[in-house]
Formats: C-alpha cells, sequence, structure tokens
C-alpha cells in the first residue's frame, strides 16, 4: 500500500509474526526501510528460550551479513531498537480504538472514496472527543 500511494518509508515496525526472511527482504528490496522486527525463535535450536532468542539474533544478523545487507541491521538488544519500537504504542492505540469502539471491522462500503470518508469522520469524532476529554478536565 506504501508503494501505492507512493509514501516514503525509512522504518518498519512489525512484531514477531512478521519476522522471516522473506519480509524482510520485501521491507528492505522494495520499500527500502529498516526493518524493526521483534525477533521470533521458531526453528532455532536451544535448550531454553534464551539460547533460541540468542540463535535467532545470530542467524538473523548472519543473513544480513550473507545478503550484503548488514547496513538494514539493528540489533534487537540495542537502545535504537527499543526506543523506535516503542513508538508502535500510539498508532497501535488508535488502531484498537478503530477497530472495537468505532465498529471499523463493520464498515459495510468499498472503495477509496467511502474508506477515506469514513476514515475522516472517526478522526474527527476523535478529535472531538479528546477536545470534550480536555475540556473537562478528564485526560489520560
Amino acid at each position: 500500500m506504501a508503494l501505492r500511494l507512493s509514501v516514503q518509508v525509512k522504518k518498519f515496525l512489525a512484531d514477531a509474526g512478521y519476522d522471516g526472511y522473506r519480509t524482510r527482504l520485501l521491507i528492505i528490496r522494495r520499500l527500502k526501510a529498516v526493518p524493526f522486527i521483534t525477533l521470533n525463535p521458531r526453528n532455532c535450536k536451544g535448550n531454553n528460550h534464551e539460547e533460541e532468542m540468542k540463535r535467532c539474533k545470530l542467524l538473523r544478523y548472519r543473513w544480513h551479513a550473507k545478503n550484503f545487507l548488514k547496513a538494514w541491521w539493528v540489533d534487537p538488544d540495542s537502545e535504537e531498537f527499543d526506543s523506535e519500537f516503542d513508538a508502535r504504542t500510539l498508532p497501535e492505540q488508535g488502531f484498537s480504538v478503530g477497530k472495537s469502539s468505532l465498529n471499523l471491522d463493520s464498515f459495510k462500503h468499498r472503495g477509496k472514496a467511502w474508506a477515506t470518508l469514513h476514515a475522516a469522520c472517526i478522526c474527527t469524532v476523535m478529535v472531538g472527543v479528546a477536545k470534550t476529554a480536555s475540556e473537562i478536565g478528564r485526560q489520560t
């Protein structure tokens, strides 16, 4: 979608469900973005979870190096990774509100125009709720 909309993506944040070599390669090659993806130690051998994670990290790093993609590697245990990944909180809260409170899952219309109108209405409602909460002193 980012490519179709000509949106420039510099960093791609995703949880462990997206931790795969094909996904990483797609993010790097097509989006030209740095994948900030938490590690998923599936298929990584070890005696415990810590060893599996250590092996997983090593395998991901080696894959980046083997494919000449080391410039796109960010250590998942680094401060840089933590600070970037923590930024996911706000959008995820917005998605949660949209899906549950505002019934995005029940959206029935098709097409870009309807989706845009629907999203604009939701954003307007969210701003109105936030403004009202601010004015009556109920900020969370």
